[in-house]
């Protein structure tokens, strides 16, 4: 379960640390999932997680952003994984459809 933090001052607490990467980690131990299942569970139960964390799995070599979007941990894809193109043949259907033959 994901948690709604903007109900809680906790939310806006100052973190007066600076810090600085020094390898090629991610800072927090739960930004990257080597698989969906696993950032899934992370989302769903982890009492951690909260609602708009940004969270990566990485698949094959290949990195695709999430975002947590409600209290039941659900992951929603970011950036071009949320947008689906379409074929020629939609893409030609609309444009009859617009401009006849």
């Amino acid at each position: 379960m994901a948690v709604n933090n903007t109900t809680k001052k906790y939310s806006d607490m100052e973190f007066p640390l600076s810090m600085k990467r020094q390898d090629a980690f991610a800072l927090d131990e739960t930004a990257v999932w080597p698989s969906m299942e696993t950032a899934q569970a992370y989302a769903k139960t982890n009492p951690t997680a909260y609602i708009g964390q940004l969270l990566s799995v990485i698949v094959d070599g290949v990195a695709t952003p999430y975002v947590i979007q409600n209290a039941a941990g659900d992951l929603a894809p970011l950036g071009a994984a949320a947008v689906t193109v379409a074929s020629d043949a939609e893409a030609n259907e609309a444009i009859t459809e617009v401009f006849g033959e």
